[in-house]
């Protein structure tokens, strides 16, 4: 192997693990934002799954809700993104939390509002 070869699998190498590192990193700090959003409001009604599960967006005119850390959130103002069909359908009607802990909790806890707890 010549030299011009060894130096552009050493490059690619280092790139490919400055990418691992920085996307590994991204996730952890994206994952703590969304923890946060842990609250114990005991004003609001209880749902426990089987009743979440009846608002899961395959019913037009029905509100979607979804769970996450505890809370059910009212979405039905982005129906076009959890109705059946929408990109983030497999979120709705179900509790959430170990994907949306991941990443984009964050933006749920901050755009939509809590309408009931999710039964322990």
């Amino acid at each position: 192997m010549d030299n011009t070869k060894k130096k552009l699998l050493i490059i690619g190498l280092i790139a490919f693990i400055a990418f691992t590192l920085t996307f590994s990193i991204s996730l952890i700090l994206f994952r703590n934002t969304a923890k946060v959003a842990i609250t114990t409001d005991n004003s609001l009604p209880e749902m426990n799954l089987a009743e979440l599960a009846k608002y899961d967006g395959t019913i037009e005119g029905v509100p979607i809700y979804l769970a996450l850390n505890g809370l059910v959130y009212d979405v039905s103002p982005g129906r076009e993104f959890y109705r059946e069909g929408g990109p983030y359908h497999y979120l709705a009607g179900k509790d959430s939390s170990s994907e949306l802990n991941l990443i984009g909790g964050d933006i749920i806890v901050r755009k939509y509002k809590p309408i009931a707890r999710l039964e322990d």
